[in-house]
């Protein structure tokens, strides 16, 4: 009688073990799943990507700046060298638009898709964010983010107002 309570016992313990082993087969195979959805859903996001490179690559490149030719009246001789000061020219090759990054666009601006996907990441690094190692500039960071600061905004406003009010903006920084 005593052996066949043992024997109950151990039946219902090994019945008990092979329903939560049986459960945490359901459990991974459930996330083997989800995973293979996000690589497939990757894999359409980066067949995207390819496709708008290739538009993007395939796209006309601007034309060219046209030459500067300097002007004949300004050739010198040998002689008139040796003869005069030493001067130079100053020329804007190269620099056609020195302050584009105020006109910036950003890609998640361009882009909705991506703009969906880099909030989805910044969410799921904000669950795994550490809170007790945060760094001051972490915390100046995130106080300049909710006041609507980025560096582009700081750029243009610094450009604004006279020599003396731009150094005493940029003191108070």
């Amino acid at each position: 009688m005593k052996n066949q309570e043992q024997l109950a016992a151990e039946l219902a313990e090994f019945t008990a073990k092979i329903a939560l082993l049986e459960e945490a087969k359901k459990k991974k195979e459930e996330e083997a799943t989800e995973w293979q959805h996000k690589a497939f859903a990757a894999q359409e996001d980066l067949e995207k990507t390819k496709e708008e490179l290739k538009t993007v690559m395939s796209a006309p490149p601007p034309p060219p700046p046209p030459p500067v030719i300097p002007p004949a009246e300004n050739e010198h001789d040998e002689h008139d060298e040796n003869n005069a000061e030493a001067s130079a020219e100053l020329s804007n090759e190269g620099v056609m638009n020195h302050r584009s990054e105020e006109e910036r666009v950003t890609e998640t601006q361009k882009n909705e898709r991506v703009k969906k996907q880099l909030q989805a990441l910044s969410s799921e690094l904000a669950q795994a964010r550490d809170e007790t190692k945060k760094t001051q500039n972490d915390v100046l960071h995130a106080e300049n983010v909710k006041a609507g600061r980025d560096k582009y905004k700081t750029l243009r406003q610094i450009r604004q107002g006279n020599t003396k009010q731009r150094i005493d903006e940029f003191e108070a920084m």
